[in-house]
């Protein structure tokens, strides 16, 4: 049988522990926030490159440009030396939130899932918060490490539809193709950097989902199309609810090898924080005793999560209709 709030509350009275009521509280509604806030469907996680940031105070991140390629030794003589150009973006921690409070009338009625609504409610505000700001790095118009705009047409920006056809095979494949031939901007030397992901709004899952599967595809062969697939089968798809585009597709490389856009976290802690005010409430003379005591006040919540953003390499990514 459920423990009710009372019970854990007098429980506690008896072994003098009533300071610990309302950590034991929000400890319960703690897991309700973290539940709810994995449970938000968002794949940032899998093109994104995480880091870990100690403080608040802004990070510098170097990028140095491709090497030329190495030259050959005489034998007996020196070896040449290489210069490098140095680009870099600026990273640095900001914190969101929002404060709640539980009613001690909640709290008397032994009212539980009243008060893991909350809780529940401010963990996908938190997953919603984190994901729309990654998106908006991809559909802002933004700045890459070397003060190039993230997407411009002549490298990495189209203007064709996504479609279950020959078309969308070619545009597809164009999207790959220019992310494996992405140069660096300053050696001119080729970066290497392979797609992985093909990144589309619920509203082109389908579609997505039919083009990378030979099986489904849909040729054009009447209009001189194609039966062939080819490489965009290596593609995995990805679906990105928060895209506010119902059009648009990205191809993006692993950012593990070419991170578009970096998330760091405080000391590495990827979830949101959810804190308690510790009751400043105290009895005064007269009257008998309060069988709830002060605990059973309001008590009052704060939901901190602490990340941040920036935009880093333009070779990893490649955009078809915004």
């Amino acid at each position: 049988m459920r423990k009710t709030l009372l019970q854990a509350y007098h429980e506690l009275k008896e072994a003098h522990a009533t300071t610990d009521f309302p950590k034991l509280l929000a400890n319960t509604m703690n897991k309700a926030l973290l539940s709810k806030f994995k449970g938000v469907s968002s794949p940032w996680r899998e093109y994104t490159f995480k880091s870990n940031l100690s403080d608040f105070k802004k990070a510098s991140r170097v990028v140095m440009s491709e090497v030329a390629d190495l030259k050959l030794r005489v034998e007996g003589g020196p070896y040449e030396g290489a210069e490098q150009e140095e680009n870099g973006y600026d990273i640095q921690l900001k914190t969101y939130g929002r404060t709640f409070d539980v009613t001690r009338e909640t709290i008397i009625n032994d009212d539980l899932q009243a008060m893991l609504q909350t809780p529940e409610r401010f963990g996908r505000s938190a997953a919603r918060t984190i994901a729309k700001k990654i998106v908006d790095q991809l559909e802002g118009d933004y700045l890459a490490y070397d003060g190039t705009r993230l997407f411009v047409h002549a490298r990495n920006l189209s203007d064709v539809a996504l479609t279950n056809d020959a078309t969308g095979i070619a545009a597809l494949s164009a999207a790959m193709t220019g992310i494996e031939k992405a140069t660096d901007p300053d050696s001119g030397e080729k970066m290497g950097f392979s797609p992985k992901y093909l990144l589309v709004p619920p509203d082109l899952e389908d579609v997505a989902r039919r083009i990378t599967d030979g099986a489904n595809f849909i040729p054009v062969s009447t209009s001189g199309g194609t039966n062939s697939i080819g490489k965009v089968t290596r593609l995995q798809v990805l679906v990105e609810p928060f895209l506010t585009s119902t059009t648009g597709w990205y191809v993006m490389a692993d950012p593990n090898d070419a991170p578009v856009i970096e998330v760091g976290f405080l000391d590495g802690k990827e979830t949101p924080d959810l804190l308690i005010k510790k009751a400043d409430t105290v009895s005064v003379a007269g009257g008998g005793e309060d069988r709830w005591d002060y605990e059973f006040d309001d008590m009052h919540f704060k939901t901190r999560y602490d990340f941040a953003l920036a935009l880093a390499y333009y070779q990893g990514i490649y955009r078809g209709k915004a």
